[in-house]
């Protein structure tokens, strides 16, 4: 993960995660069913800050943080037995809401 908060710019990368396909939503919470296909996946996630630092603080709930609006744009490519997965390319990748910054929560408060 790349992060450069005072650029309002981060990147997460994940390269050939081994991960189950599960195939549905109720064989991944229940485990019935057919056994998980082992998969991989890669995937890369850019957050760019759009506007400026909002504070917030509430103590009462053990929270703050400094978070800024921001564009988020992914790509991602999978594989699950014989089926191969590729998303458009990053560059097309559009935002419906997104937020860059830093927050602490309970014990780190």
């Amino acid at each position: 993960m790349e992060v450069d908060l005072a650029a309002g710019m981060a990147t997460m990368r994940g390269t050939r995660l081994h991960m189950p396909d599960f195939h549905d939503f109720e064989n991944s919470v229940l485990g019935n069913g057919e056994k998980p296909t082992p998969a991989i996946v890669s995937f890369t996630v850019k957050w760019t800050a759009t506007g400026g630092v909002t504070h917030f603080d509430n103590a009462a709930q053990r929270y703050r943080g400094d978070m800024r609006t921001a564009t988020a744009q992914m790509d991602w490519t999978a594989r699950s037995g014989i089926y191969e997965y590729t998303s458009a390319p990053l560059e097309t990748s559009t935002t419906d809401a997104a937020q860059i910054g830093t927050e602490s929560n309970g014990s780190f408060f």
